[in-house]
């Protein structure tokens, strides 16, 4: 599924069409019903981690209350306004198609999927409401145009993926959304302190979770410390910081965990910033058959057991699975 950064420049595409009128509907979600969205004012916009919320009222207001500006790029786009295809990030390759039929075989990480039930299938009474959006793994945001199939699903077929919800607005424009789930919510559910692209994201309770007797690529993925962080992200910045992704929590040094969360911000911003600038993300090691050194990389399935498992790519060399002693710091 996207990652934060690519959840955020969603979410800056979604911005210039807040204050303005739904004023025709489409798509092929059966629970949301997407009609009953029309005439309702698009009124905010907020991200977190890997899900976007809209905000959406019967009434025009003309300064709504808790507005969220669009995030600012840090350089003047490259790029005109538009979709965004997860595959130009270094998402896993693969075809949209109508049943989703091209799959990866990663399953979602423990801690990624959101486990609280969100209120009502549809808006109810006067008050605004939210709509909570979380993206499959080819999810996606199209603005004015739609996706078409790049080549034949499993089946033969050339037919174009289907969206599952379009918003025309009475702008002119309109949002197609793809392979995505969602729900209604009386309020947005975000917590800055563990979203990893959020200026309040909390760095001693990350560095609290690292420090767990379990594998850090299970930490890593948790949603609960690292919202936003996803298996690109997860593969990346453990070979950075050259370490094993089994290796235990509880025997990394502090400098170690300190530097494994600083690769994490880092590379987790610079992906933001290559959106904004229209650049695609280059992996080190993410699907890759060598590491920048020349060396083979490895790859598997972990996860915790009777959990779920994602594929994980590293190199044995650079990254040393470490014995279950606690690293020591070298007293010179």
């Amino acid at each position: 599924m996207p990652e934060g950064p690519l959840v955020r420049k969603f979410h800056h595409l979604i911005s210039p069409f807040v204050g303005q009128q739904v004023v025709k509907t489409g798509g092929s979600s059966k629970k949301l019903q997407p009609a009953g969205l029309q005439s309702l004012w698009l009124q905010d916009t907020q991200v977190h981690g890997k899900k976007l919320f809209l905000r959406f009222d019967p009434d025009e207001e003309m300064e709504p209350p808790g507005s969220s500006p669009p995030p600012e790029p840090p350089q003047k786009e490259a790029h005109k306004e538009g979709a965004v295809d997860p595959k130009q990030d270094g998402e896993p390759s693969g075809q949209k198609t109508l049943d989703g039929s091209s799959q990866s075989a990663e399953l979602n990480p423990q801690g990624e999927d959101e486990s609280e039930c969100l209120e009502g299938d549809a808006p109810a009474g006067d008050a605004g409401r939210w709509l909570r959006v979380s993206f499959g793994l080819f999810g996606s945001v199209w603005v004015n145009e739609f996706s078409r199939a790049k080549k034949a699903n499993k089946r033969g077929d050339w037919r174009d993926p289907s969206p599952r919800l379009v918003l025309y607005f009475g702008g002119g424009g309109f949002l197609a959304f793809y392979n995505c789930q969602m729900s209604w919510s009386s309020s947005p559910v975000v917590t800055p302190a563990c979203d990893i692209l959020s200026e309040k994201f909390h760095r001693g309770q990350a560095l609290e979770a690292l420090g767990q007797a379990q594998p850090v690529c299970y930490t890593l993925l948790d949603q609960r410390y690292f919202s936003g962080l996803g298996n690109i992200i997860k593969n990346e910045v453990l070979y950075r910081a050259g370490i094993h992704p089994l290796s235990l929590g509880s025997v990394l040094s502090a400098p170690r965990r300190e530097a494994l969360v600083d690769h994490v911000v880092e590379f987790s911003t610079a992906w933001l910033q290559g959106k904004f600038q229209g650049r695609p993300q280059h992996t080190q090691v993410y699907q890759k058959d060598q590491c920048p050194a020349g060396h083979q990389v490895m790859k598997e399935a972990f996860g915790p057991p009777g959990g779920f498992r994602r594929l994980t790519w590293w190199c044995p060399q650079c990254q040393p699975q470490l014995s279950e002693e606690p690293e020591r710091r070298q007293v010179s």
